[in-house]
Protein backbone atom coordinates (compact mmCIF):
# COMPACT_ATOMS: atom_id res chain seq x y z
CA UNK A 1 0.00 0.00 0.00
CA UNK A 2 1.42 3.37 -0.97
CA UNK A 3 0.66 6.67 0.69
CA UNK A 4 1.56 10.24 -0.10
CA UNK A 5 2.10 13.38 1.88
CA UNK A 6 3.02 16.90 0.86
CA UNK A 7 5.20 17.31 -2.20
CA UNK A 8 8.92 17.14 -1.48
CA UNK A 9 10.83 20.38 -1.62
CA UNK A 10 14.47 20.91 -2.43
CA UNK A 11 15.96 20.56 1.04
CA UNK A 12 19.28 18.81 0.80
CA UNK A 13 20.41 15.54 -0.72
CA UNK A 14 17.83 13.22 -2.27
CA UNK A 15 17.83 9.84 -0.54
CA UNK A 16 15.87 6.62 -0.10
CA UNK A 17 14.76 5.34 3.30
CA UNK A 18 14.34 1.71 4.29
CA UNK A 19 13.18 0.54 7.71
CA UNK A 20 13.15 -2.98 9.13
CA UNK A 21 11.28 -3.37 12.42
CA UNK A 22 11.51 -6.91 13.73
CA UNK A 23 10.48 -8.27 17.10
CA UNK A 24 13.42 -6.78 19.02
CA UNK A 25 14.95 -3.75 17.32
CA UNK A 26 14.25 -1.22 14.58
CA UNK A 27 16.86 -0.52 11.92
CA UNK A 28 16.66 2.35 9.45
CA UNK A 29 18.99 2.78 6.50
CA UNK A 30 19.45 5.69 4.15
CA UNK A 31 20.69 5.16 0.62
CA UNK A 32 21.30 7.18 -2.51
CA UNK A 33 19.08 6.65 -5.55
CA UNK A 34 21.36 3.83 -6.71
CA UNK A 35 20.76 1.92 -3.49
CA UNK A 36 24.18 2.55 -1.90
CA UNK A 37 23.72 2.77 1.87
CA UNK A 38 25.12 5.97 3.37
CA UNK A 39 23.60 5.92 6.86
CA UNK A 40 22.19 3.54 9.48
CA UNK A 41 20.21 4.13 12.65
CA UNK A 42 18.87 1.88 15.39
CA UNK A 43 15.87 2.09 17.66
CA UNK A 44 13.99 -0.16 20.09
CA UNK A 45 11.10 -2.49 19.30
CA UNK A 46 8.48 -0.84 17.07
CA UNK A 47 5.88 -3.63 17.04
CA UNK A 48 2.80 -1.61 17.98
CA UNK A 49 0.97 -4.73 19.16
CA UNK A 50 3.57 -5.23 21.88
CA UNK A 51 4.69 -1.72 22.82
CA UNK A 52 1.72 0.43 21.77
CA UNK A 53 1.53 2.95 18.95
CA UNK A 54 3.14 5.85 20.81
CA UNK A 55 6.21 3.79 21.72
CA UNK A 56 6.31 2.34 18.20
CA UNK A 57 6.32 5.77 16.57
CA UNK A 58 9.07 6.93 18.97
CA UNK A 59 11.16 3.88 18.04
CA UNK A 60 10.70 4.66 14.34
CA UNK A 61 11.66 8.28 14.91
CA UNK A 62 14.80 7.28 16.81
CA UNK A 63 15.97 4.89 14.08
CA UNK A 64 15.12 7.22 11.18
CA UNK A 65 16.70 10.29 12.77
CA UNK A 66 19.80 8.24 13.58
CA UNK A 67 20.19 7.15 9.97
CA UNK A 68 19.47 10.55 8.44
CA UNK A 69 21.71 12.22 11.00
CA UNK A 70 24.68 10.37 9.52
CA UNK A 71 23.93 12.09 6.21
CA UNK A 72 23.27 15.69 7.28
CA UNK A 73 24.50 15.80 10.88
CA UNK A 74 22.70 15.34 14.18
CA UNK A 75 22.43 18.97 15.25
CA UNK A 76 18.88 20.04 16.01
CA UNK A 77 17.51 23.26 14.57
CA UNK A 78 14.28 25.21 14.77
CA UNK A 79 13.36 23.70 11.39
CA UNK A 80 12.11 20.53 13.05
CA UNK A 81 13.16 16.90 12.72
CA UNK A 82 16.17 15.94 10.67
CA UNK A 83 14.12 14.65 7.73
CA UNK A 84 13.01 18.24 7.10
CA UNK A 85 16.59 18.92 5.97
CA UNK A 86 16.72 15.96 3.55
CA UNK A 87 14.73 15.12 0.44
CA UNK A 88 13.49 11.59 1.21
CA UNK A 89 12.31 10.62 -2.26
CA UNK A 90 10.67 7.36 -1.16
CA UNK A 91 10.52 5.07 1.86
CA UNK A 92 9.57 1.50 2.60
CA UNK A 93 8.86 0.35 6.14
CA UNK A 94 8.70 -3.40 6.79
CA UNK A 95 7.43 -3.84 10.33
CA UNK A 96 6.39 -6.69 12.58
CA UNK A 97 2.76 -6.34 13.66
CA UNK A 98 1.54 -4.92 10.34
CA UNK A 99 -1.20 -7.47 9.77
CA UNK A 100 -4.25 -5.55 8.52
CA UNK A 101 -5.04 -2.60 6.24
CA UNK A 102 -5.80 -0.61 9.39
CA UNK A 103 -2.30 -1.30 10.72
CA UNK A 104 -0.74 -0.09 7.47
CA UNK A 105 -2.88 3.03 7.34
CA UNK A 106 -2.05 4.00 10.91
CA UNK A 107 1.68 3.98 10.21
CA UNK A 108 1.15 5.61 6.80
CA UNK A 109 -0.84 8.41 8.47
CA UNK A 110 2.06 8.98 10.88
CA UNK A 111 4.45 9.27 7.92
CA UNK A 112 2.16 11.84 6.30
CA UNK A 113 1.72 13.84 9.50
CA UNK A 114 5.47 13.97 10.01
CA UNK A 115 5.96 14.90 6.33
CA UNK A 116 8.79 12.39 5.98
CA UNK A 117 8.28 11.59 2.29
CA UNK A 118 5.68 11.93 -0.50
CA UNK A 119 6.04 8.25 -1.40
CA UNK A 120 5.86 5.49 1.20
CA UNK A 121 4.99 1.84 1.51
CA UNK A 122 4.22 0.04 4.77
CA UNK A 123 4.33 -3.77 4.80
CA UNK A 124 4.83 -6.68 7.17
CA UNK A 125 8.51 -7.39 7.80
CA UNK A 126 8.19 -10.77 6.07
CA UNK A 127 7.73 -8.88 2.79
CA UNK A 128 11.31 -7.65 3.10
CA UNK A 129 12.58 -11.22 3.33
CA UNK A 130 10.57 -12.20 0.25
CA UNK A 131 11.79 -9.20 -1.73
CA UNK A 132 15.40 -9.48 -0.62
CA UNK A 133 15.76 -13.25 -0.83
CA UNK A 134 14.00 -14.29 -4.03
CA UNK A 135 15.37 -13.57 -7.51
CA UNK A 136 12.11 -12.27 -9.00
CA UNK A 137 10.03 -11.30 -5.95
CA UNK A 138 7.90 -14.44 -5.93
CA UNK A 139 8.29 -17.59 -3.83
CA UNK A 140 8.21 -18.22 -0.08
CA UNK A 141 9.61 -16.21 2.82
CA UNK A 142 9.96 -17.56 6.35
CA UNK A 143 10.94 -15.62 9.46
CA UNK A 144 11.91 -17.18 12.77
CA UNK A 145 12.94 -14.60 15.32
CA UNK A 146 11.14 -13.76 18.51
CA UNK A 147 8.06 -14.74 16.48
CA UNK A 148 7.48 -16.74 13.32
CA UNK A 149 5.59 -16.10 10.09
CA UNK A 150 5.60 -17.41 6.53
CA UNK A 151 4.29 -15.75 3.38
CA UNK A 152 4.17 -16.78 -0.25
CA UNK A 153 3.58 -15.06 -3.56
CA UNK A 154 2.96 -16.47 -7.02
CA UNK A 155 4.33 -15.05 -10.26
CA UNK A 156 0.94 -13.43 -10.93
CA UNK A 157 0.74 -11.82 -7.48
CA UNK A 158 -1.52 -14.14 -5.49
CA UNK A 159 -0.45 -14.33 -1.84
CA UNK A 160 -0.88 -16.56 1.19
CA UNK A 161 0.19 -16.24 4.80
CA UNK A 162 0.70 -18.85 7.52
CA UNK A 163 1.54 -18.16 11.17
CA UNK A 164 2.23 -14.79 12.70
CA UNK A 165 -0.46 -15.29 15.36
CA UNK A 166 1.68 -14.08 18.24
CA UNK A 167 3.24 -15.76 21.26
CA UNK A 168 0.00 -16.56 23.09
CA UNK A 169 -1.42 -18.93 20.47
CA UNK A 170 1.09 -19.08 17.65
CA UNK A 171 4.71 -18.40 16.68
CA UNK A 172 5.55 -22.10 16.49
CA UNK A 173 9.20 -22.64 15.64
CA UNK A 174 10.20 -19.17 16.82
CA UNK A 175 13.04 -18.36 19.15
CA UNK A 176 10.55 -17.49 21.88
CA UNK A 177 8.68 -20.79 21.62
CA UNK A 178 11.93 -22.76 21.47
CA UNK A 179 13.05 -20.98 24.63
CA UNK A 180 9.75 -21.71 26.38
CA UNK A 181 10.00 -25.39 25.46
CA UNK A 182 13.51 -25.44 26.90
CA UNK A 183 12.38 -23.72 30.11
CA UNK A 184 9.56 -26.22 30.55
CA UNK A 185 11.98 -29.09 30.07
CA UNK A 186 14.44 -27.50 32.50
CA UNK A 187 11.78 -27.11 35.20
CA UNK A 188 10.62 -30.69 34.67
CA UNK A 189 14.21 -31.83 35.03
CA UNK A 190 14.60 -29.86 38.25
CA UNK A 191 11.65 -31.61 39.90
CA UNK A 192 12.30 -35.07 38.48
CA UNK A 193 9.77 -35.33 35.65
CA UNK A 194 12.51 -35.24 32.98
CA UNK A 195 16.24 -35.75 32.76
CA UNK A 196 17.47 -32.97 30.48
CA UNK A 197 20.37 -31.99 32.72
CA UNK A 198 22.34 -30.42 29.88
CA UNK A 199 19.46 -28.08 29.02
CA UNK A 200 18.94 -27.11 32.68
CA UNK A 201 22.63 -26.44 33.23
CA UNK A 202 22.90 -24.51 29.97
CA UNK A 203 20.05 -22.18 30.91
CA UNK A 204 21.35 -21.61 34.43
CA UNK A 205 24.81 -20.88 33.06
CA UNK A 206 23.50 -18.48 30.42
CA UNK A 207 21.62 -16.43 33.00
CA UNK A 208 24.28 -16.97 35.69
CA UNK A 209 21.81 -18.48 38.13
CA UNK A 210 22.88 -20.74 40.98
CA UNK A 211 19.79 -22.97 41.20
CA UNK A 212 16.70 -24.00 39.25
CA UNK A 213 14.51 -22.20 41.78
CA UNK A 214 16.10 -18.92 40.67
CA UNK A 215 14.41 -19.38 37.29
CA UNK A 216 11.07 -18.37 38.82
CA UNK A 217 12.24 -14.94 39.93
CA UNK A 218 14.24 -14.45 36.71
CA UNK A 219 11.50 -15.35 34.24
CA UNK A 220 8.64 -13.64 36.08
CA UNK A 221 10.57 -10.50 36.92
CA UNK A 222 8.62 -7.57 35.39
CA UNK A 223 11.67 -6.25 33.55
CA UNK A 224 12.42 -9.60 31.88
CA UNK A 225 11.28 -9.12 28.28
CA UNK A 226 10.13 -11.61 25.70
CA UNK A 227 13.21 -10.70 23.71
CA UNK A 228 15.43 -11.70 26.63
CA UNK A 229 13.66 -15.04 26.98
CA UNK A 230 13.90 -15.68 23.24
CA UNK A 231 17.69 -15.30 23.44
CA UNK A 232 17.75 -18.67 25.22
CA UNK A 233 17.09 -20.24 21.82
CA UNK A 234 20.71 -19.52 20.94
CA UNK A 235 21.90 -21.52 23.95
CA UNK A 236 19.60 -24.42 23.05
CA UNK A 237 20.94 -24.51 19.50
CA UNK A 238 24.52 -24.40 20.74
CA UNK A 239 23.76 -27.39 22.98
CA UNK A 240 22.22 -29.18 19.99
CA UNK A 241 25.34 -28.48 17.94
CA UNK A 242 27.38 -30.17 20.67
CA UNK A 243 25.18 -33.26 20.49
CA UNK A 244 22.96 -32.84 23.56
CA UNK A 245 20.11 -35.24 22.80
CA UNK A 246 17.36 -33.27 24.55
CA UNK A 247 18.43 -30.03 22.88
CA UNK A 248 18.52 -31.78 19.51
CA UNK A 249 14.94 -32.94 20.08
CA UNK A 250 13.81 -29.40 20.99
CA UNK A 251 15.40 -27.90 17.89
CA UNK A 252 14.00 -30.66 15.71
CA UNK A 253 10.50 -29.96 17.00
CA UNK A 254 10.94 -26.30 16.12
CA UNK A 255 12.23 -27.14 12.66
CA UNK A 256 9.28 -29.43 12.03
CA UNK A 257 6.86 -26.67 13.02
CA UNK A 258 8.53 -24.19 10.67
CA UNK A 259 8.51 -26.74 7.84
CA UNK A 260 4.74 -27.07 8.28
CA UNK A 261 4.47 -23.31 7.65
CA UNK A 262 6.37 -23.63 4.37
CA UNK A 263 4.55 -26.77 3.21
CA UNK A 264 1.18 -25.13 3.85
CA UNK A 265 1.99 -21.94 1.94
CA UNK A 266 3.30 -23.92 -1.03
CA UNK A 267 0.19 -26.10 -1.15
CA UNK A 268 -2.21 -23.17 -0.77
CA UNK A 269 -0.64 -21.36 -3.73
CA UNK A 270 0.15 -24.51 -5.75
CA UNK A 271 3.73 -23.36 -6.21
CA UNK A 272 6.24 -25.44 -8.16
CA UNK A 273 9.78 -25.49 -6.76
CA UNK A 274 9.56 -21.95 -5.37
CA UNK A 275 12.64 -20.16 -4.05
CA UNK A 276 12.75 -20.00 -0.26
CA UNK A 277 14.03 -16.91 1.57
CA UNK A 278 14.86 -17.17 5.26
CA UNK A 279 15.23 -14.49 7.91
CA UNK A 280 15.26 -14.00 11.65
CA UNK A 281 17.78 -14.32 14.46
CA UNK A 282 16.55 -17.78 15.53
CA UNK A 283 17.33 -19.42 12.17
CA UNK A 284 20.85 -20.50 13.00
CA UNK A 285 22.57 -23.57 11.59
CA UNK A 286 20.86 -26.30 13.63
CA UNK A 287 17.31 -24.94 13.30
CA UNK A 288 17.80 -24.21 9.60
CA UNK A 289 19.09 -27.74 9.03
CA UNK A 290 16.08 -29.24 10.83
CA UNK A 291 13.67 -27.00 8.92
CA UNK A 292 15.04 -28.03 5.53
CA UNK A 293 15.04 -31.71 6.51
CA UNK A 294 11.34 -31.60 7.44
CA UNK A 295 9.99 -29.73 4.39
CA UNK A 296 7.91 -32.20 2.40
CA UNK A 297 7.27 -30.19 -0.78
CA UNK A 298 9.91 -29.69 -3.45
CA UNK A 299 11.66 -26.32 -3.13
CA UNK A 300 13.89 -24.23 -5.33
CA UNK A 301 17.01 -22.35 -4.19
CA UNK A 302 17.28 -21.39 -0.51
CA UNK A 303 18.82 -18.09 0.62
CA UNK A 304 19.34 -16.35 3.94
CA UNK A 305 18.58 -12.61 4.00
CA UNK A 306 21.25 -11.01 6.15
CA UNK A 307 20.14 -7.38 5.78
CA UNK A 308 16.35 -6.94 5.44
CA UNK A 309 16.71 -3.16 5.66
CA UNK A 310 18.62 -3.25 2.36
CA UNK A 311 15.61 -5.01 0.83
CA UNK A 312 13.43 -2.17 2.14
CA UNK A 313 15.63 0.25 0.19
CA UNK A 314 15.12 -1.83 -2.97
CA UNK A 315 11.35 -1.64 -2.47
CA UNK A 316 11.62 2.12 -1.96
CA UNK A 317 13.46 2.34 -5.29
CA UNK A 318 10.50 0.70 -7.01
CA UNK A 319 8.17 3.36 -5.63
CA UNK A 320 10.01 5.97 -7.67
CA UNK A 321 8.83 4.30 -10.87
CA UNK A 322 5.25 5.44 -10.22
CA UNK A 323 4.20 9.09 -9.73
CA UNK A 324 3.10 10.17 -6.26
CA UNK A 325 -0.65 10.56 -5.83
CA UNK A 326 -2.19 13.40 -3.79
Amino acid sequence: MSSTGQDSVARGPEVLLGVEGGGTTTQAVVADRNGKIIGRGLGPNCNHRKVGFDAASKALRTAIEGALGQVVGHQRTSEGPVWQRVNVAAACLGLAGIDTPEDRERISSWIRRENITPRSQVVNDSELILSGGTPEGWGVALISGIGSICIGRTRDGRTARVGGWGHLFGDEGSGYQLALDALRLASQTADGRASANGVLKGILSYWRLSSAEDLISKVYKPETTGEEIAQLAITVQELANRGDAEAVALVDRGGEALAAHVDTVVRKLDLRQPPLALGGAALRASLKKSLLAHIKVEMGPVSLVQDPAQAAVTMAQRLLQAPARP
